[in-house]
C-alpha cells in the first residue's frame, strides 16, 4: 500500500506538541512497516529532514503534481488538515476543540482559520484520529455526524527519557540554565491557555504569606497572551524567585524534570498534556488542574487542584510540598502510569488504522 503523511509540523524549529507528535509517528512506523510506501509531505524539499528514513519512507513537496497523478491508498493530514492529493481514503487528526471553546485561547482570526480546517476536515476524512477521549467524546457531541468514524490513539512518551542522577549532567544544566536548589516546574507553551496566571498568582501568595523557598521555573516558547504573563511576572517578581528560560532541547529538558521538586500543570483546556506523562517517566510528582484530559491521562497518578482557585493551588503545592509520603506515592504512581503510553503503541494502531481503511 502506498500513504502519504504531511509531516510539515515535524520540520521546524524548536519542535513541540504536535511538531512532537508528527516527528514520534513517522520514526515509529520507520522501524514497524518495511512493507508499505511512504510518502512524507513537505511544503520544501530543502527544508530540514528531522528523520533517519529506511528504503520505502520518501520525502517529497507537498504540492508536487505527482500528489494527485499517483494515487494514493491513504493519505494522512496528522495536524487538522488533510493534505491537497489524490486518496482513496483520507486520515485527519483532530488534537482539540480549542478554537471552538476560545476563551481567550487564541486570536479570533486564528480561531476561525482552525474552525474552517477542522469543519472542512471532518466532513472529508474517512477516519478522524484524536488523542483523548475526552476530545472523542467533546467531538462527537458537538458533531453527531463523526460517531463511528472517530478511532482514539494516544500519544506516547520517548524511550529514552529517564530520571537523571548522574551528579555531573545534573550539575552542568543546573549551571547552564542557572537552576536554584529548589523549584517548581511547569513545561509548556507560555499562553493563557495554559492558565499560568493563576500559577503566578498562587505562587506569589505562597512567597508573600508563608515564607517559601521555593522558586518556580517556567519552561516554553511563548504564545498567545504571554505579554499579560510577562507583564504579571515584571511586577510581582520582587522577590526574583520566577525564571523563565524558554524552550530547552530534550536532552536538558529531561535533567530539569529530574532536578524539580514538583511539576505543576494548571491548563485551562488540553487535547493530551504530553508534559504530564513526561515528568511523571522523569520521577517527578505532578499536581494539575481538574479537568477531564488531565483525569483520562493520569488518572489516580497525580494531585488535583480547582482549576481556576489561586487559593486552592497554593494549599495544594504547600500541602504536597510538606508531604514525603504523598510525593513518594504520586512519584511511583506516576513512573507506573507513564510506561502505559509509548510511541511505538502509536505507531502499531495508527498502521493498523490505514491498513484497515
Amino acid at each position: 500500500m502506498i500513504f502519504g503523511i504531511d509531516i510539515k509540523a515535524a520540520t521546524g524549529f524548536q519542535r513541540s506538541g504536535i511538531g512532537n507528535y508528527v516527528f514520534n509517528l513517522v520514526e515509529n512506523l520507520n522501524v514497524i512497516d518495511n512493507q508499505n510506501q511512504y510518502y512524507l509531505l513537505n511544503p520544501k524539499e530543502n527544508s530540514k529532514n528531522p528523520f533517519h528514513l529506511n528504503k520505502n519512507f520518501r520525502i517529497r513537496n507537498r504540492y508536487s503534481l505527482l500528489n494527485f497523478i499517483n494515487r494514493f491508498d491513504v493519505v494522512h493530514g496528522p495536524d487538522f488538515k488533510i493534505p491537497l492529493a489524490n486518496a482513496k481514503k483520507k486520515v485527519v487528526n483532530i488534537h482539540d476543540l480549542a478554537s471552538f471553546v476560545n476563551d481567550g485561547f487564541m486570536s479570533k482570526d486564528f480561531a476561525e482559520l482552525t474552525k474552517k480546517k477542522v469543519l472542512t476536515s471532518i466532513k472529508k476524512a474517512d477516519r478522524i484520529l484524536t488523542i483523548s477521549n475526552a476530545i472523542k467524546d467533546q467531538l462527537e457531541s458537538e458533531y453527531p455526524e463523526t460517531k463511528g468514524k472517530i478511532t482514539n490513539i494516544y500519544l506516547g512518551v520517548d524511550k529514552n527519557i529517564q530520571h537523571i542522577s548522574d551528579i555531573e549532567k545534573r550539575e552542568s544544566t543546573r549551571k547552564k540554565y542557572n537552576l536554584p536548589e529548589s523549584f517548581i516546574l511547569f513545561v509548556g507553551n507560555l499562553e493563557s491557555r495554559k492558565n499560568i496566571l493563576t500559577l503566578l498568582k498562587a505562587f506569589s501568595k505562597l512567597i508573600q504569606e508563608s515564607g517559601f523557598n521555593h522558586q518556580l521555573v517556567l519552561v516554553g516558547k511563548p504564545g498567545f497572551g504571554f505579554e499579560l504573563i510577562k507583564k504579571y511576572i515584571d511586577e510581582n517578581n520582587s522577590f526574583n524567585k520566577i525564571k523563565l528560560i524558554g524552550w530547552v532541547d530534550e536532552g536538558d529538558l529531561y535533567t530539569i524534570y529530574s532536578l524539580a521538586e514538583l511539576f505543576v500543570f494548571p491548563t485551562f483546556y488540553e487535547g493530551f498534556g504530553l508534559p504530564i506523562i513526561e515528568a511523571m517517566k522523569c520521577k517527578l510528582p505532578v499536581l494539575l488542574s481538574d479537568i477531564p484530559t488531565n483525569h483520562e491521562i493520569a488518572q489516580n497518578a497525580a494531585h488535583y487542584f480547582k482549576t481556576s482557585d489561586e487559593e486552592n493551588l497554593a494549599e495544594q503545592i504547600l500541602k504536597l510540598l510538606n508531604d514525603s509520603q504523598r510525593k513518594d506515592e504520586l512519584i511511583e504512581k506516576g513512573y507506573e502510569r507513564s510506561l502505559f503510553f509509548n510511541w511505538r503503541k502509536t505507531a502499531t494502531e495508527t498502521l493498523s488504522v490505514y491498513e484497515n481503511l
